[in-house]
């Protein structure tokens, strides 16, 4: 069975088509971040973006949690109760109401753009895709129930494929600024009293699935971001610390890509498909990866690079019980976006040395 792996997708459609029309497998997995921006113009993105991190910025001072489309709906239908706030902290006045107004026609926008783009996606599916196809939503996409994608949607559930358990997870803990944050998936992962609340760990846990498929990375397997540290779930990674999956898939970090092997599970982020705007500057895309398993053993991964229509192999890794085993294709690192002396890893997560 051959599996094409893809994450971060970004709105890179062309793209996506172009890689359904020129690749077979059995099954493709899209997931996490399948778009990047909620409107087709800069100038609605800016100002839905600005209302809503004021919003935000507003509701620290309410103990009642709300999202900002809820407290723009409630500025609405009772601008009494939020005079104080109608007025900036130099004392100028504010139109609170007009911007409450503004905010949910912009947010309405916002939704039904980004579903016109989950009917686009799913047309290119029909028509250019050679197989069974599933999809997750991350941070920078709404949930995929609301959409034409809600058939194959692995967010908290699970497919069975040629023998193998599928289970998905979707979402990051991280406010998404210019995504309508009341129609995205919210990663149910808290400490309470020192406590730790993971959703993902229970559902995980439940279900035992042969494939996880998540996008928020498990703590320590490819979750690093420069200059914060270790940002993935420790539910997850408890998961994987009782468990033993075949394989775990993940995005969400760009900068921290790669192959590992835990316990037997393969763990496995290729970077992003979509180029993307981050911290660290422009990160170009085009990478994804094919997984090859027999008889439930995954026996070869492939780092792949879509660049305008070829689809070129950079790494090609043999996997058996004495580990992993790499070899870096001819000409691979030119014009390939990511640094492939560090795509091996250890047992914990860490580059190996060469």
């Amino acid at each position: 069975m051959k599996i094409i792996y893809v994450t971060d997708i970004h709105d890179a459609l062309k793209e996506l088509r172009v890689l359904l029309s020129t690749t077979e497998a059995d099954l493709y997995l899209l997931s996490g971040d399948i778009l990047y921006k909620a409107f087709y113009d800069e100038t609605n993105t800016y100002d839905f973006v600005c209302l809503q991190e004021d919003f935000y910025a507003l509701l620290k001072s309410i103990p009642e949690k709300m999202y900002p489309y809820d407290f723009a709906t409630e500025i609405l239908r009772f601008p009494d109760r939020y005079t104080e706030f109608a007025k900036t902290p130099r004392g100028e006045p504010i139109d609170l109401v007009a911007k409450a107004s503004e905010y949910r026609r912009l947010f309405q926008i916002a939704a039904k753009t980004m579903k016109e783009k989950y009917d686009l996606i799913e047309g290119l599916i029909q028509k250019y895709g050679n197989a069974e196809c599933l999809l997750l939503p991350g941070n920078y996409d709404i949930d995929l129930r609301y959409t034409a994608l809600s058939g194959r949607s692995i967010h908290h559930a699970q497919r069975g494929f040629q023998g193998l358990r599928i289970a998905g997870y979707g979402g990051a803990p991280v406010a998404t600024s210019g995504i309508p944050e009341k129609l995205s998936v919210v990663f149910h992962e808290r400490i309470v009293d020192g406590v730790l609340y993971s959703d993902p760990e229970t559902y995980f846990d439940e279900v035992k699935p042969e494939i996880c498929v998540i996008h928020n990375p498990a703590y320590g397997y490819f979750d690093r971001i420069p200059a914060m540290g270790h940002m993935g779930s420790q539910g997850i990674r408890n998961h994987l610390d009782s468990h033993s999956p075949l394989l775990v898939v993940s995005g969400h970090v760009h900068e921290d890509y790669g192959i590992a092997r835990k316990n037997g599970t393969i763990l496995l982020n290729p970077s992003n498909f979509g180029g993307v705007d981050s911290l660290e500057g422009f990160q170009a895309g085009g990478t994804y990866a094919e997984v090859y398993i027999d008889n439930k053993t995954i026996n070869q991964v492939r780092l792949m690079h879509l660049n305008e229509r070829e689809n070129r192999a950079l790494i090609d890794i043999k996997i058996d019980d004495e580990g992993l085993h790499e070899t870096i294709l001819p000409g691979a690192q030119d014009g390939c976006p990511l640094d492939l002396s560090v795509f091996i890893r250890d047992s914990s997560g860490r580059p190996v040395t060469r």
